[in-house]
């Protein structure tokens, strides 16, 4: 496995992940310390526990388990006695010895007495490139092999798990914050995912391309980040185009040409390399030129799909759609299996408000894949925004159906609410609420919902009697968010309070401005 700590320390301590499953090439490296124990008992299932889960650890393709000795050896370089395991080990030097030992990861633990014949068993998983522990539910055993042994099995088997369930939940968050443009919560919850898999080039990528925004304007950011992810995968066509992207910011463009064109070669279906590409020569004022060249390469060669797709995505580029959209559909219909290419369609049909089309597009796609949700949610938008108030509706409650996702609730939410049917909108926040009971994500994002639609109606500013209804609308909308808000624990909790706080704000001017048209009025 890779290790990247040199250029994490560059990136201010940002962590970045972990391709935890691999063949035995790129197995993931574990450490396993003895567990704590406090009497004979909880010692010796300390002592199986460890060599059941060591033995589980060498038949896994996953994983490559540290020797007891390289371990040993470690701690004791870094001043710590192997002898005193029993009593637990200081989180830091955990991080410090890992390091030493080159782990990936590190399992440690305590046994103790539950009651009865029963033995509690505490177990944590630490991320040593970022020193993130993760500490999964305890676990009730008896002093017998056989369910030790059973133990030792679940550990290993839920290692992954949990390292990927933390990252995925994080990711979520993510990508909900970035479709809301909340860049500096999504940068948050993108280097949470980071913190317990420290070679997600998915979310690298993606948070890459946050730091490249204009708001955010962290472009030194990007480019490490893009370098991590080509250190881990050299030809990672998104990396190459993000550099070239990169490269414009710095107006570079001769150099963005070339990692555009590397992109480009490294996946031909990369849209947004050639949009790059196409990007590079307006900025060099080449557009013409540009424009010439495909053309006349066309002229020559119809069937030369590079030129026509790199024409295509120029006009894109100069945000002349309808120019466009011909290029690219000629080219779906010699290559109907570019799916990308397919999905850019359908955006360049949105851009001109011709949502039919788009979900046309996109329909066919997710044909394709019908196990891509976020595909499937953005199919339910264009049908929404095309009066397919029905077609999207049903859309998403299969969505829900088949996998629950918050986000399809938030959007269904929405669609009723943009087609006047507020009681609807409520029934599908109870259903959420239902799903999710005392759920941290579900209460912060209905929350965030309520809070965004009620900012934008306090935010009415001009003191005329036809707006009391709006501020009185804004003002229960920011209550319902207050409600939910206040129930998020966890790392959300500090987001969700500040968002307490603006509510409250938000609350006080509207009843400002209320009284204020009331008392003028009179």
């Amino acid at each position: 496995m890779k290790k990247i700590t040199v250029l994490l320390s560059a990136m201010l301590m940002l962590s970045c992940s972990t391709a935890l499953a691999g063949n035995s090439d790129d197995a993931t490296a574990v450490g396993i310390i003895p567990f704590g124990y406090s009497d004979d008992n909880s010692r010796w299932i300390s002592g199986k526990l460890s060599d059941f889960i060591i033995d589980n650890l060498d038949s896994s393709e996953d994983f490559a388990p540290i020797s007891e000795n390289n371990l040993n050896d470690a701690f004791e370089d870094i001043g710590f006695d192997p002898d005193q395991f029993q009593y637990g080990v200081p989180p830091e030097m955990i991080i410090e010895a890992g390091a030493e030992m080159g782990a990936d990861l590190i399992v440690f633990g305590f046994v103790v007495p539950g009651g009865g014949d029963q033995y509690q068993v505490l177990w944590n998983i630490v991320v040593v490139s970022s020193g993130n522990t993760i500490s999964p539910p305890p676990s009730m055993v008896q002093k017998n092999t056989d369910p030790v042994k059973e133990l030792a099995e679940t550990i290993v088997s839920e290692i992954n798990n949990q390292v990927g369930a933390r990252a995925d939940e994080s990711l979520n968050m993510a990508r909900y914050h970035s479709a809301n443009s909340s860049w500096n919560s999504a940068i948050t919850s993108y280097l949470q995912v980071l913190d317990v898999d420290p070679e997600h080039t998915e979310a690298m990528n993606e948070l890459a391309a946050i730091y490249l925004k204009s708001d955010v304007d962290s472009v030194a950011r990007a480019e490490i980040m893009f370098n991590l992810v080509l250190g881990i995968d050299p030809l990672n066509s998104s990396a190459l185009s993000g550099l070239g992207n990169v490269a414009l910011k710095g107006e570079n463009y001769e150099a963005a040409k070339d990692y555009f064109n590397q992109a480009i070669e490294a996946d031909p279906d990369n849209t947004a390399a050639y949009s790059g590409l196409a990007g590079a020569y307006t900025a060099l004022g080449m557009t013409d030129e540009a424009i010439a060249s495909f053309e006349s390469a066309l002229a020559a060669n119809p069937d030369n799909l590079q030129a026509r797709y790199a024409l295509g995505l120029l006009y894109v580029e100069l945000g002349n759609y309808s120019e466009a959209i011909p290029h690219v559909e000629a080219i779906l219909a010699v290559r109907p299996d570019y799916t990308n290419l397919r999905l850019k369609l359908a955006s360049a049909y949105a851009e001109i408000r011709n949502y039919g089309s788009a979900a046309d597009n996109a329909i066919i796609v997710l044909e394709l894949t019908p196990d891509d949700t976020d595909l499937a949610l953005f199919v339910a938008q264009y049908e929404a925004r095309a009066g397919r108030t029905s077609s999207a509706v049903d859309r998403l409650n299969s969505i829900i159906a088949s996998s629950g996702s918050r986000q399809a609730y938030l959007m269904l939410a929405t669609v009723y609410r943009d087609s006047g049917q507020r009681g609807a909108m409520q029934g599908v926040f109870n259903r959420l609420h239902s799903a999710y009971p005392g759920d941290p994500v579900a209460n912060y994002m209905v929350g965030a919902f309520y809070y965004q639609s009620g900012s934008s109606r306090a935010r009415v500013s001009e003191l005329v009697s036809s707006n009391i209804a709006t501020w009185e609308s804004a003002i229960s909308e920011l209550n319902s968010a207050i409600s939910f808000l206040n129930q998020v624990t966890g790392y959300r909790a500090s987001q969700a309070q500040n968002m307490v706080a603006a509510a409250r704000n938000a609350i006080s001017l509207c009843e400002e401005k209320i009284d204020r048209v009331n008392r003028y009025s009179q």
